[in-house]
């Protein structure tokens, strides 16, 4: 019989990198419901989606740490002891990789690499789980995309989150690390950044919406997206790092339902209640790095763990909405 989450995770000791974001914060404010001891370790950099108040909740439950994954005297002795490390700190904005390519491998990759030795050094048979990123599959040809599909990055970002679950992997073989990887792909939900559309697009689109200003939708709108709700997705998190089986694994996540962007869009303003939308051509530097359409084949992570998305797109709008309506200030 599979341990139940809550007989797992109780009393544990975990990790989380860039904890003080949108989906380490969420993370962590379930992981406090299930009884572990919970270390968030974030550099807070500028621009990204750290925010003390994501964690109100549970803020006197948790250490954090503010640090670079590359800054061993501090992160050291955050590694010492964890049952489970969730590694999720990254630069995640793809304009930004494609700008200023240096930073992303600065970033994205040497400072995992830091990370990684802290963890060799000091926790060498940690349980990890790596969040990689759907954007590793690029534009693809042929559809579903499961984890058989070769990877083929469209932008720097890409290129940095699969070169670096390579080297989750390398250090699995080097020094015994239980790594496994998740892709994932657009997520939304209440404690994402909203301030700017570098990344996590959909979130912002929200903030216009809710403001009641246009939303641009470049070209016809069609091309095809899963949105999965944060909650599903700490679900699937905690459902890999559980399980002994995903060890050494890759592994892709869907969402409940498919939509077209253009039909994304119409849903936010119907949750936000106002908004608009234009259709414009699309912007070079924005076609050059798009992956046209999203099907996933997640058959693999739903036989492997019992996970399946819950959150319809219209109740996961309205809860965040909600959300940011009550805390606007703190995210604006």
């Amino acid at each position: 019989m599979v341990e139940s989450l809550e007989r797992f995770y109780a009393g544990k000791r975990v990790l989380i990198t860039g904890g003080l974001g949108f989906l380490g914060s969420n993370l962590a404010i379930r992981l406090v419901q299930l009884g572990s001891k919970v270390t968030l370790l974030d550099g807070l950099l500028e621009g990204l989606g750290g925010n003390w108040f994501n964690i109100e909740p549970v803020r006197d439950k948790v250490e954090v740490v503010v640090a670079n994954l590359a800054d061993r005297q501090r992160v050291d002795p955050c590694v010492r002891g964890q049952d489970v490390v969730f590694n999720i700190a990254m630069q995640p904005s793809h304009l930004a990789s494609m700008d200023n390519p240096l930073y992303d491998v600065q970033t994205n990759v040497l400072s995992q690499v830091h990370f990684l030795e802290s963890l060799r050094a000091h926790n060498p048979e940690a349980r990890v789980l790596y969040v990689g990123s759907r954007a590793q599959f690029g534009r693809v040809a042929v559809f579903p995309i499961n984890e058989d599909t070769p990877p083929n990055p469209r932008d720097v970002y890409a290129v940095s989150k699969q070169a670096v679950e390579w080297y989750h992997f390398q250090y699995a073989s080097i020094c015994g690390l239980q790594v496994t990887s998740l892709r994932l792909g657009n997520t939304y939900g209440p404690r994402h950044q909203m301030r700017h559309a570098q990344y996590g697009v959909q979130n912002y689109l929200i903030r216009l919406a809710m403001e009641g200003k246009e939303i641009t939708v470049y070209g016809d709108g069609h091309q095809v997206r899963e949105l999965l709700y944060v909650e599903d997705a700490v679900e699937a998190m905690l459902r890999l790092a559980r399980h002994d089986g995903c060890i050494g694994e890759v592994y892709c996540i869907g969402a409940l339902e498919r939509v077209s962007f253009l039909e994304l869009v119409q849903s936010i303003i119907r949750a936000a209640g106002s908004g608009s939308y234009r259709h414009v051509p699309w912007p070079r530097e924005r076609e050059i790095i798009e992956v046209g359409d999203v099907r996933t084949d997640d058959s693999k992570l739903r036989g492997d763990t019992g996970w399946a998305p819950k959150v319809s797109l219209e109740q996961g709008l309205g809860q965040t909405v909600e959300f940011y309506r009550a805390h606007r200030e703190r995210y604006w």
